[in-house]
């Protein structure tokens, strides 16, 4: 019987080279589970090809830029397979030629994300999620998730403070690649289980809640007034919210305005924004 033997490099790669598993799914995989990869069909080691598409989809860039590299660098590998219209190469070569060219590079460690959540009765929690995946809903009905994986008694403890009345606050979440995100209460946990990467957990929450993160000051919010005067001292922002200042006697806390409150940055905050422009546009002759 003959077993391959892979490097450890190699092993790195596969989410990048074998692009079409869905390897988190596979990581979040339970003991005594079946993992996704079971009902995959072994290739041949002479029929292990892609097409340019799945090139570009290895190397996280447009087929036009494979094409470009194929026609402009030396060494690329020739296809093995496939017509001169769809040529198919091997992947393997394609695989080390990425990476001599630095258009691949070997990840040594899962990206992290901090979490900072607050909720009623609850001290402020700092959890470590290791590759992180968040995802943003479009408008203000859709529903925004975040999901990694994590400690133990850190996923329990997030899963007691979701338990809260009103869930929990995010204050800050800083994932790679993403601008810091806050949430005004309504996060639940939404998904757990245990694998061998530790705990899988996903926390989502209404898109209309989520806005940013500010460095200093945690949440940013906006007040925006039912009836909004004009020449007060609040500091404005062009959604129409504003921040009341104390001495405004208009908006100060001792007037007790009435005020529908939303996250600053976020969803709710950018349809403000293009409904005022809008009907600045409107009202221009």
């Amino acid at each position: 019987m003959q077993v391959p033997l892979y490097s450890a490099a190699a092993v790195a790669l596969l989410p990048q080279t074998r692009p079409a598993v869905d390897w988190r799914q596979v990581r979040r995989t339970g003991p005594g589970r079946r993992s996704p990869l079971a009902a995959l069909q072994p290739a041949a080691p002479a029929d292990d090809t892609a097409f340019l598409a799945e090139v570009a989809r290895i190397a996280r860039v447009g087929r036009a830029a494979v094409v470009v590299w194929r026609r402009n660098l030396p060494g690329f590998p020739e296809p093995v397979a496939g017509t001169d219209v769809h040529p198919r190469f091997d992947r393997r070569e394609v695989a080390a030629w990425l990476l001599a060219h630095n258009k691949l590079a070997i990840p040594h460690t899962l990206a992290t994300a901090i979490l900072s959540v607050t909720a009623a009765g609850v001290d402020t929690l700092r959890v470590r999620l290791a590759d992180p995946e968040l995802r943003l809903a479009d408008d203000v009905d859709g529903t925004d998730r975040v999901s990694g994986w994590t400690e133990p008694a850190d996923a329990d403890a997030l899963t007691g403070a979701s338990g809260a009345a009103w869930g929990m606050t995010v204050r800050r979440l800083a994932v790679p690649g993403a601008g810091a995100v806050a949430v005004t209460g309504d996060v639940r946990v939404s998904d757990r289980a245990a694998s061998a990467g530790g705990v899988y957990i996903e926390l989502s929450w209404p898109a209309r809640v989520r806005g940013r993160a500010d460095s200093a000051a945690g949440i940013v919010r906006h007040a925006l007034p039912y009836a909004p005067g004009e020449g007060c001292p609040c500091a404005r922002h062009t959604c129409g919210g504003i921040v009341p200042a104390s001495w405004c006697q208009e908006h100060g806390a001792a007037a007790s305005p009435v005020m529908e409150w939303h996250p600053g940055g976020g969803i709710r905050c950018t349809e403000l924004t293009q409904d005022r422009e809008g009907a600045a546009l409107t009202a221009s002759p």
